[in-house]
């Protein structure tokens, strides 16, 4: 496998083949800096509800999901962009992958059908550890905030005893 250096740090995986390699450049220009891509995961071309010409194509990062859905032979192209902590749920049955993207509305779902499961069950474990990670430090957040606010209104009110 033959990668240019230009690319160095955009896939974390060694197991990319070349095809996989090619599907990080078409989307290299809209990841962030410092943002890897973890799993690939493309649609079947020949198995029910797959497409033949424009299969969509799943990327995972450290930071996100992102879907790319080309169109009209791969010339123009749907980019769908969802970040760890704006996922509500997702999950894969019998080869659709699901995911559910609080921004969208309640009862929103994006589906992709024939969906490779070699791997993806792989996609969908990592990206529920990232969403519980977040919410861990989404809460101890929450809770050094609330520590804090505690920490200046007793501070306060040993001012205030000491004034009187």
């Amino acid at each position: 496998m033959n990668h240019d250096n230009d690319f160095e740090g955009l896939y974390d995986s060694s197991d990319f083949m070349d095809k996989e390699f090619e599907q990080v450049k078409k989307i290299r220009h809209r990841l962030d800096k410092g943002e890897q891509v973890q799993f690939i995961a493309r649609q079947s071309k020949h198995r029910p509800g797959g497409s033949f010409t424009t299969p969509y194509t799943i990327f995972v990062t450290n930071k996100r999901i992102v879907i790319r859905n080309p169109s009209l032979l791969g010339v123009r192209e749907n980019i769908v962009s969802v970040s760890y902590d704006k996922i509500t749920s997702i999950e894969l049955e019998r080869g659709v992958f699901f995911i559910q993207d609080q921004n969208k509305g309640p009862g929103f779902a994006d589906e992709i059908e024939a969906i490779s499961k070699k791997g993806t069950e792989q996609i969908v474990q990592y990206v529920k550890n990232s969403m519980d990670k977040i919410r861990i430090e989404s809460q101890k957040r929450l809770v050094e905030v609330k520590e804090s606010v505690a920490d200046e209104l007793l501070k306060l009110a040993n001012l205030r005893k000491r004034e009187f």
